[in-house]
């Protein structure tokens, strides 16, 4: 990693057990009690580290991080979603965490939320080019509705939308 530039980077399916950070604090995870599954981190620079207020690692699907920032300071959640083939109760928890995390973001932060939301929103912006780009990809899913509707309900963009990706 040190061949690149970065603040802060979000990793996914870390499997490391526990909640918790490296010694020297570069790297804040939150996985699974008891399995090697899941997991959810954010590598950090130098300067993120100075700057990292507070974390909290919520569950292997959530870790939400807060640093001191100029003009506002910035709170990054790094989430994990569930597949399309989890049960309606996981999902349910999956957005019930994220509303917490959400509600217990301070209003004059700026909220960045990444990671893998396991959905497909979509090409088709119209009606929703106050939170979503012109270049979505594939046909919106169900999981991919519900992506719009959080982004919708808490007033956010849906980045990786507004840019045209490389074919695969």
């Amino acid at each position: 990693m040190k061949h690149y530039r970065y603040d802060v980077i979000g990793i996914l399916e870390v499997r490391w057990t526990e909640k918790g950070e490296t010694t020297n604090g570069d790297f804040i995870r939150s996985g699974e009690s008891n399995t090697h599954t899941k997991g959810v981190g954010m590598l950090l620079s130098v300067k993120a580290r100075k700057a990292l207020l507070s974390y909290n690692p919520v569950n292997s699907r959530l870790i939400s991080a807060r640093f001191t920032a100029t003009p506002f300071n910035l709170t990054i959640i790094n989430v994990y979603a569930p597949t399309s083939e989890a049960s309606m109760d996981d999902i349910e928890t999956f957005y019930g965490n994220l509303e917490e995390a959400v509600a217990n973001t301070p209003k004059k932060d700026i909220l960045i939320i990444t990671g893998d939301w396991n959905a497909k929103v979509g090409d088709n912006n119209t009606g929703c080019e106050s939170f979503m780009g012109k270049y979505g990809y594939g046909t919106i899913n169900e999981r991919g509705e519900q992506v719009l509707e959080f982004s919708t309900s808490h007033n956010l963009f849906i980045c990786n939308t507004a840019f045209q990706q490389k074919p695969n």
